[in-house]
């Protein structure tokens, strides 16, 4: 394969450092609801915070044990000096604690540009207008830090070259989910994690590139699965037990809800002659709301009964970290509504207590147990 998302991911710090040399700035982002357009619209380049599995050593002098490993991590890395590069942080108020660590920057350095933005959970005149107000402010602040001002050039320019990259990955989805086992799991992941970390218009030729290798072959045989969650960017970059878990069962995966993929707002901004480029962002980020605990359980359930459908899926298996608290609310709920509607599941806590040993034994059995309700059904003629 002439184009590896994995080995891209793995170099993620040099894209970034490629960036500053050229003479640009970069802000680390967390959450998809951050509006990147407008960060990359100012002049700045926007990257995903990631983790890199290394161990916490300063982080628990900050944070208490309960919160999540993403939260650890990152913070060990700020603290490490790994991302020593970066201009400022920008994060999405998507949970208390992410909220928490923007303030223990903010106070421990003050010289540095941090930004919570928060976006509105309902779609109405008001929460438009709301946060509306909250990207033009944001903007104000990167012009002040040196950036570009914003204008509808540039934004329209910017939501043109997310929209491609959109396009393109949701091309890759679409071979993945009519040719099951084509494209490995951790492929597709890497790929939207890479571009993250990567300047778009660099990541859109990447993209072209792996798009023109693939090959119309045979579907892979085996059970079919929809993942959600969260699948940790060390899992991928240091190649370790889970998708390698998952194809040793027998296990394809047809598509994904996961942080790390669908739910990266893959969805392409609508662009109109009628509206500003400003209120085409606002109505992108007011959408399908992709958050854990933004909307409610009930649309979240349809939207992966009609993926199940759509790509003949036979189970879904959640992926949860450890002290999630968004993740956790609601995994009980979604499970027993997915169970109503005959749809198996199982939740895989990937952080913390269970070993790569157990991981393995559940998904085996979890697999066993489809097949052979499959199997009784295929008896009976249903």
């Amino acid at each position: 394969m002439s184009v590896d998302f994995t080995e891209a991911l793995r170099e993620r710090h040099k894209w970034a450092l490629e960036y500053k040399k050229s003479g640009g700035q970069v802000m680390g982002c967390y959450s998809a609801l951050v509006p990147e357009e407008v960060v990359w619209a100012c002049g700045f380049l926007p990257i995903q915070l990631t983790m890199s599995g290394s161990k916490y050593i300063k982080a628990h002098e900050y944070l208490p044990p309960y919160v999540c490993d993403c939260s650890k991590d990152i913070m060990e890395q700020v603290l490490d000096e790994t991302y020593g590069y970066l201009d400022g942080f920008l994060v999405a108020h998507v949970c208390e604690t992410i909220r928490g660590l923007a303030g223990i920057w903010r106070l421990h350095w003050p010289e540095r540009f941090v930004h919570v933005f928060t976006p509105p959970v309902n779609n109405d005149p008001g929460a438009r207008r709301y946060l509306k107000a909250e990207i033009l402010s944001l903007a104000e602040r990167l012009s002040d830090m040196g950036g570009v001002k914003l204008t509808e050039d540039n934004l329209k320019e910017a939501i043109s070259v997310y929209n491609t990259n959109r396009q393109l990955v949701k091309e890759i989805y679409e071979h993945r989910a009519t040719h099951p086992g084509s494209i490995p799991p951790e492929q597709i992941v890497s790929a939207v994690l890479s571009s993250m970390v990567m300047p778009k218009p660099l990541h859109n030729d990447m993209l072209k590139g792996f798009l023109k290798t693939l090959e119309f072959e045979t579907p892979k045989m085996g059970t079919r699965i929809i993942l959600s969650g969260l699948m940790f960017e060390n899992d991928l970059i240091n190649q370790t037990s889970l998708p390698h878990i998952l194809e040793d069962a027998g296990a394809v995966v047809v598509w994904d809800d996961l942080a790390s993929g669908m739910r990266y707002r893959l969805l392409k901004t609508k662009i109109n002659k009628t509206d500003s480029p400003l209120d085409m962002l606002v109505e992108s980020l007011l959408g399908p709301q992709t958050a854990p605990t933004r909307r409610p359980v009930e649309h979240k359930v349809r939207e992966i009964l009609e993926m199940s459908r759509r790509h003949q899926a036979q189970g879904v298996i959640f992926l949860i970290p450890k002290y999630c608290d968004p993740l956790t609310l609601e995994i009980s709920e979604l499970t027993n509504m997915l169970k109503q509607n005959d749809c198996p599941s199982l939740v895989l806590e990937i952080s913390g207590s269970l070993s790569e040993g157990q991981i393995r034994t559940r998904v085996d059995a979890f697999l066993e147990m489809i097949s052979d309700a499959f199997d009784a059904g295929a008896d009976k003629g249903v």
